[in-house]
């Protein structure tokens, strides 16, 4: 029963797990889906109302070196499905460069660049016939320097921007390092891509019921999950769903990292097969007690008087005592022999059946 009872609340806990918050899928730049292995280009899909973390410099090759040296052009599309917008935050990112006069940053070959994705000759035409950014090609400047992720300023603009948004539904991260120096310099970031959805339309706003609806900016909503999660991903309205949280001074990571979710995965796993196991073999023990080895059923009310043995009736009787006396007489002798005494009284003696001595034996007679 104790493994029945911690089986059943291992279960609990993955299905708690699974259900408590949406999680962030997270892709390094490195992996072979992506730029590993002397690749270039590499597509990621954002479910609706979903969130993905971008990372590179953070994953070591066999030998111990970084994995990101490897890397000299890496280009990611970025996308989700029509009707969601894409917003981007620099959480962190350690990329060489200078300090210029203007407190900016000074890239050379090393740097990261954000942009939408609006190639095809129809976007390009409803850019210059329509208002707003919806099909407007856009781009930041090329990033490098330092972003801390424990920063809330946040700014689109510039050399220093660390948040770049559009409402079209892909964009493209273009990471790209030098060669002279890419084995020398260990460059790093992790972006964080929210989608969200504009409330433009009675249609859009329908679809923002019971989703967290951005601060400061009214148009824009994402999913609830992800507030007060240690995440800025309201960040085109400077972070609001991080700034109205319970405790800001500690930042609140994601409730499971992926090592943990591989962990509980293989528990939920291990407890199910216990439970299985352990309602087989109650099953087993449950029919093992109507039924014999031999599996004839055993009739219980009747067990205890079935078990006594009845009594034996004798096989054999002994011989009588006329019998005994008589087997080594023949003929005629068997006449002189009175009858046996009857039951109770004691046997005659000896002289009483033989007065005349022993009995002849015709076997002794011809031999004299």
């Amino acid at each position: 029963m104790d493994i029945i009872l911690w089986s059943a609340v291992l279960l609990g806990v993955c299905v708690q797990s699974t259900f408590t918050r949406d999680s962030y899928v997270t892709h390094d730049l490195e992996s072979f889906q992506l730029c590993g292995h002397g690749k270039e280009e590499g597509n990621v899909m954002i479910k609706p109302w979903g969130a993905v973390i971008l990372k590179v410099g953070h994953r070591l090759d066999k030998d111990g070196s970084q994995a990101s040296h490897s890397i000299h052009n890496c280009k990611v599309s970025v996308s989700t499905p029509e009707g969601y917008g894409i917003v981007a935050v620099i959480e962190d990112m350690k990329l060489q460069g200078k300090r210029n006069s203007d407190n900016g940053w000074d890239c050379e070959d090393d740097y990261v660049k954000l942009s939408t994705v609006s190639s095809s000759t129809i976007a390009k035409v409803l850019d210059k016939l329509l208002p707003g950014d919806l099909f407007k090609k856009k781009a930041t400047e090329e990033l490098c320097g330092i972003r801390l992720a424990e920063s809330r300023r946040f700014s689109e603009v510039g050399t220093s921007a660390n948040v770049f948004h559009t409402l079209s539904n892909s964009i493209e991260v273009d990471f790209h390092q030098g060669q002279k120096n890419r084995n020398i310099v260990n460059n790093s970031f992790t972006i964080v891509v929210t989608t969200f959805m504009p409330k433009g339309s009675d249609v859009f706003t329908d679809r923002c019921d019971g989703q967290y609806t951005c601060p400061g900016n009214n148009n824009y909503c994402i999913n609830s999950a992800y507030v007060c999660d240690g995440h800025a991903n309201c960040a085109f309205s400077s972070g609001g769903d991080e700034t109205n949280c319970q405790d800001d001074s500690v930042s609140q990571q994601p409730m499971f990292t992926a090592t943990t979710t591989i962990i509980m995965t293989l528990g939920c796993i291990v407890g199910l097969g216990l439970v299985v196991c352990c309602l087989f073999t109650i099953i087993m023990r449950a029919k093992s007690r109507n039924t014999t080895r031999a599996g004839t059923p055993v009739r219980t009310s009747v067990c205890l008087h079935d078990a006594t043995a009845p009594p034996l009736d004798r096989q054999h009787t002994l011989p009588g005592y006329e019998a005994v006396v008589m087997s080594d007489i023949e003929g005629e002798n068997k006449e002189s022999v009175p009858p046996t005494p009857a039951v109770g009284e004691y046997p005659p003696a000896y002289d009483q059946l033989f007065p005349d001595g022993p009995p002849k034996v015709l076997g002794n007679e011809n031999s004299k």
